[in-house]
């Protein structure tokens, strides 16, 4: 997302705009000014600083409890250092709300439990509203003892917008009451480029993410809750109906005998990690297990049976047209990354081969699940 092409027809400072985002060791801003946007859609454009919080962290709820995302770095410790991360955490903890939860039902959580998170959202608020609007501030250096310094800080800004129209101002206030007020020209810059800017603000979002969790694949499926998004495990599900109309397929887990109505497609490593549907990390089910297993890990134990439980359906594929029928149909949606067919599902492979291909490319995977947080599930 190119926004310096971005052009309008009043004469705002879009080069200065342009460089808000630049320079960042933490998150905050990307979070800040999405939430801007977010509640500048809903027509607002007199925003409470507490109102804004609660969308950040509304916004991060998902990358960090669904998805094991870190926002920050740990120190020596181990504890987290940052604000908005720490936030959702401790949200996490003080409510039973599911991970894929609507957003109006994580702000009504936040607001619910103020109290507790007053600390890391009065953190929130101490440098990102002002140093957001750094770029238009030429005359102040970064150690400038202005910006700790509030009062001075507000009337500093309100006299630079009388000189310069700037995205906006901040109004004096206790804390979380202080408001942020969008400027009238910015109001219409907003609306005319909302998508250029929204996804602006994302693709900058994962640049960060990406950097912080360096071993976490698909990033950019990570910003909403998985239920959003379409999956594609149709022909994956008829390719192992197909086979267990011809052959008794186990559950590797509980090992129950499968039928055609009484399984699920599961992913062996969580789709929550991986981003994908990859044929090769999915396996039959038992329905009845699935929901326990949930966003888990199952115990590395199980990966042998798993491998041959797939080295079984490539081999069925193989020795039947009506089978390879249907597995080539994955081809296009579930066996995407070119090694699976260059590597694992070719036709000299005997099972040793297959198996110590598939371990090769799972394993990795697997343990940068557990090393970003997630558990294991156990029957």
């Amino acid at each position: 997302m190119d926004i310096q092409h971005l052009k309008y027809k009043n004469d705002l400072n879009i080069d200065s705009f342009i460089h808000m985002l630049d320079d960042t060791t933490e998150c905050y801003k990307f979070y800040w000014l999405d939430a801007l946007l977010k509640l500048f859609s809903l027509g607002k454009t007199e925003i409470v600083f507490d109102d804004l919080i609660n969308q950040m962290i509304a916004d991060a709820w998902y990358s960090v409890v669904e998805y094991h995302l870190h926002l920050g770095p740990k120190n020596a410790s181990g504890k987290i250092m940052n604000s908005l991360e720490r936030a959702v955490i401790k949200l996490s903890q003080l409510t039973n709300i599911p991970n894929d939860a609507d957003r109006d039902t994580i702000i009504l959580a936040v607001k619910e439990n103020d109290r507790e998170l007053h600390g890391e959202k009065d953190q929130l608020t101490k440098n990102v509203p002002y140093r957001m609007l750094s770029p238009f501030m030429h005359e102040v250096k970064g150690n400038d003892r202005i910006w700790d310094q509030k009062k001075r800080l507000i009337a500093y800004i309100e006299q630079l917008n009388k000189k310069e129209c700037i995205p906006y101002q901040i109004t004096n206030g206790a804390g979380l009451k202080k408001r942020v007020v969008i400027n009238e020209e910015w109001q219409n810059f907003f609306m005319d480029n909302f998508v250029t800017i929204s996804g602006w603000i994302e693709v900058k979002k994962v640049r960060y993410l990406q950097g912080r969790n360096p071993g976490v694949p698909g990033i950019i499926y990570k910003l909403v809750p998985e239920n959003n998004k379409q999956r594609k495990l149709r022909y994956v599900r008829n390719l192992w109906n197909t086979i267990i109309e011809t052959k008794p397929v186990y559950d590797i887990y509980s090992e129950k005998l499968l039928g055609l109505d009484d399984f699920d497609i599961d992913h062996f490593v969580p789709w929550s990690f991986v981003a994908n549907d990859e044929l090769w990390n999915l396996l039959p089910m038992d329905s009845s297990l699935n929901s326990s297993k949930s966003n888990n890990l199952p115990q590395w134990k199980y990966f042998e049976l798993f491998a041959k439980n797939q080295y079984m359906m490539y081999e069925s594929a193989k020795s039947s047209e009506k089978i390879m029928d249907k597995f080539k149909k994955c081809q296009r949606d579930n066996l995407v990354m070119p090694w699976s067919m260059e590597e694992l599902y070719i036709a000299e492979n005997d099972r040793e081969a297959f198996i110590k291909v598939l371990e090769e490319k799972l394993h990795p995977v697997y343990d940068s699940a557990r090393i970003q947080g997630y558990e294991i599930w156990r029957m």
